[in-house]
């Protein structure tokens, strides 16, 4: 009965034990299921592969502190061509162009300005199930203005960079506390480089 009574525990031991550790290590991935294709779409998909290779990890922006079931960051952002730095200026003109029709872009494209420390990742969605975009601000002065422009691009391949929109930076607002953060880091890392 001793026996019996020893052995029993000890295998409930063991099962709590190996239970708790197989959790703290993680082993069972659990399942992440996003939203995708904008605010319009209400389905939701499996996600899981995104995120148990690495690629990416989640983006706690909820109110509880939770992860986004819409938004994620990426571990390693791709790099830029220089190809895809020249066309930064197309895609900034173009935005600006529909939001401030009224600015004068010309030098934008005439003249551009070296943009490689102007882009910037931000955080990353889903167009489609298992098809990721990277979203990136671009920060731009114009005419004594301050512009974020918000372009994504295909997450795979790093191609198809589409403009999203644009949005003047003025004031002292907390939701633009990010952003004037950034346009003080490029204007420190610009004067270091003259």
């Amino acid at each position: 009965m001793n026996k019996l009574l020893l052995g029993s525990t000890v295998l409930l031991a063991s099962l709590v034990v190996g239970l708790y550790l197989n959790a703290k290590e993680g082993e069972m991935p659990k399942k992440v299921m996003m939203y995708y294709g904008g605010f319009e779409v209400e389905d939701m998909f499996d996600a899981s592969q995104w995120f148990a290779n690495g690629m990416y990890k989640s983006r706690n922006i909820e109110a509880d502190g939770g992860a986004s079931n819409v938004t994620m960051l990426r571990s390693k952002p791709l790099p830029f061509t220089a190809s895809q730095y020249a066309e930064l200026p197309l895609i900034a003109s173009s935005e600006l162009r529909d939001e401030f029709p009224e600015l004068d872009r010309a030098s934008l494209i005439d003249n551009p300005p070296d943009l490689r420390q102007r882009a910037r990742y931000a955080y990353s969605a889903f167009a489609e199930p298992n098809k990721p975009e990277d979203y990136y601000y671009l920060y731009l002065e114009l005419d004594g203005r301050r512009f974020v422009i918000t372009f994504s691009r295909d997450a795979k391949s790093g191609e198809n960079l589409t403009g999203k929109y644009a949005k003047e930076i003025s004031g002292d607002y907390a939701s633009q506390a990010e952003h004037r953060k950034a346009f003080a880091e490029i204007e420190e890392i610009e004067r270091k480089a003259r």
